[in-house]
């Protein structure tokens, strides 16, 4: 989700069509497939056996090739372009900067002997938060950034807006890269306290700093959401002057988005045809077009609660508590009885316009 959310922002903010599309679509759907087949890298010392150690290791070197494909992708689609650094745009630099350095020292656990010296060491903790971290929550912050203004109407204050991109960063980095050198040194993960000879001291101390730079912009960033909710900008239809369909339609949308579905001949309909908006139509017979919603219904709340502490029951059950019996027996039914009530509903609301 979040190289999806690169893959919308950067060409956005570029000014210029994502580069080598295709390519983009393939590279995704490579890393879906390799991503089943390399899990196991941090595990080669667990006895494996041969065979499988080199089959997983061969699986992480192959999908560090598509992932430069789409970096690639990003940086040429930037090639050229006419840059807006709008705090979107910030984000999505700092997934490919951040997640192109995890990635880096992923490669390195593909070779067995390196993976297996760095086991259990924070160097690996440091990896998967580059890659995770770097690569996903930078992204998810892109996409509440890019996505806020169509979602709630108003838009998110733009200077404040980088402030917590700057922190996050800054943030970020003095809380994992010192890790590295840790984990390089040999500390192990998953230990709370430790000798002072060890001489871990500055780095974690270093590390301790940069998590509260990071809670710091989180906190920035709840204010700001807050502050917009009550008196940002409105937002209009397309503030970003995007290409994409979603942008057609009023912020916040409603629930049904289009009144008419829109006939699409690109990827950049708005770039390369500009359009309006379908607008609703009135029915030569009836007098009225109807958009037909499904009826509220709070049954599917019931039914997820109930199927979320059977769940949990099991665990119980496992020990056969008699606790875990008599959740998963009450629960149970209700849920069955929520899923037949469910079924039931009538398919399409009624009432006011409003509600069509």
């Amino acid at each position: 989700p979040a190289m999806g959310i690169v893959s919308d922002v950067v060409p956005t903010f570029s000014r210029k069509q994502l580069f080598g599309y295709p390519m983009v679509v393939l590279a995704g759907v490579s890393i879906a497939f390799l991503g089943f087949g390399v899990w196991s890298h941090h595990m080669f010392t667990t006895g494996l056996g041969v065979w499988a150690t080199s089959a997983f290791s061969v699986a992480t070197m192959l999908i560090a090739i598509p992932t430069g494909v789409k970096v690639l992708n990003w940086l040429a689609t930037m090639w050229g372009g006419s840059i807006e650094y709008k705090t979107p745009m910030l984000f999505s630099l700092g997934v490919i900067s951040m997640f192109m350095l995890g990635g880096l020292s992923g490669v390195m656990h593909a070779s067995v002997p390196v993976d297996t010296q760095q086991q259990d060491a924070y160097f690996v903790v440091a990896h998967f938060h580059y890659v995770l971290f770097g690569g996903s929550i930078f992204g998810i912050l892109s996409g509440l950034y890019y996505w806020f203004p169509k979602m709630s109407g108003r838009m998110l204050g733009e200077k404040i807006g980088k402030l917590p991109f700057w922190l996050t960063f800054i943030g970020f980095n003095l809380t994992f890269f010192p890790m590295h050198i840790v984990g390089v040194q040999g500390m192990p993960r998953r230990v709370y306290t430790y000798s002072a000879d060890q001489g871990w001291d500055l780095m974690n101390m270093i590390s301790t700093m940069g998590s509260l730079v990071i809670a710091v912009s989180v906190l920035v960033l709840i204010y700001n959401m807050i502050r917009s909710i009550r008196d940002g900008d409105i937002a209009g239809d397309n503030p970003w002057d995007a290409a994409t369909l979603e942008w057609t339609i009023p912020s916040p949308p409603p629930h049904y988005n289009f009144d008419v579905i829109p006939i699409v001949t690109s990827r950049m309909p708005l770039w390369d045809a500009p359009v309006e908006s379908p607008k609703r139509t009135k029915d030569s017979k009836s007098g009225d077009a109807h958009v037909s919603m499904p009826a509220p219904s709070y049954w599917p709340i019931v039914v997820s609660i109930c199927v979320t502490i059977c769940a949990g029951a099991l665990i119980i059950w496992q020990a056969h508590n008699i606790l875990g019996y008599t959740l998963i027996s009450v629960f149970g039914l209700i849920g069955i009885y929520g899923i037949y009530r469910w079924s039931f509903e009538p398919p399409f609301a009624g009432g006011d316009d409003n509600n069509h």
